[in-house]
């Protein structure tokens, strides 16, 4: 779809790795030209249960990249490792800490989300840690 699109937008689209990976390898495997925001975390629960509601934000967890445009304004933590981000969960959710770091070692993250032109995101294509990719917003280039 990225492809049909003009030259002049700037997109943003969720990306599902093929496996789990750890935040240092998702950084380095991907292009410099794509904009990470969100590194999304696997939570989830390994066995097939039922779920009675669809997915919204308050069952995922996630690790935010401050844009360089807001710096660190928005951010009250520096999370620079899956470390630091299972040190700020033990605060709030102690119970979902230990399940995660219980899976560590394989790595947490499973998707993110990236921004950029329609040309930097179309570096993704056919690159084999990309399992699926959905479009997110699309607004104007300034």
């Amino acid at each position: 779809m990225i492809k049909d699109y003009p030259n002049d937008k700037y997109m943003e689209m969720a990306i599902s790795f093929n496996k789990n990976y750890k935040l240092k390898e998702v950084q380095k495997m991907l292009p410099t030209s794509v904009h990470q925001t969100w590194y999304w975390v696997d939570n989830y629960a390994k066995s097939n249960g039922y779920r009675g509601e669809p997915e919204n934000g308050r069952w995922l967890l996630g690790i935010s990249k401050p844009s360089p445009q807001l710096g660190e304004k928005l951010t009250t933590t520096k999370i620079k490792t899956e470390a630091d981000f299972l040190n700020e969960l033990e605060k709030t959710d102690p119970g979902e800490s230990k399940n995660l770091k219980n899976r560590q070692k394989n790595g947490l993250i499973i998707g993110l989300v990236v921004t950029g032109t329609k040309k930097e995101l179309l570096s993704l294509r056919n690159e084999p840690y990309v399992k699926a990719a959905s479009l997110g917003a699309v607004v104007d280039k300034y």
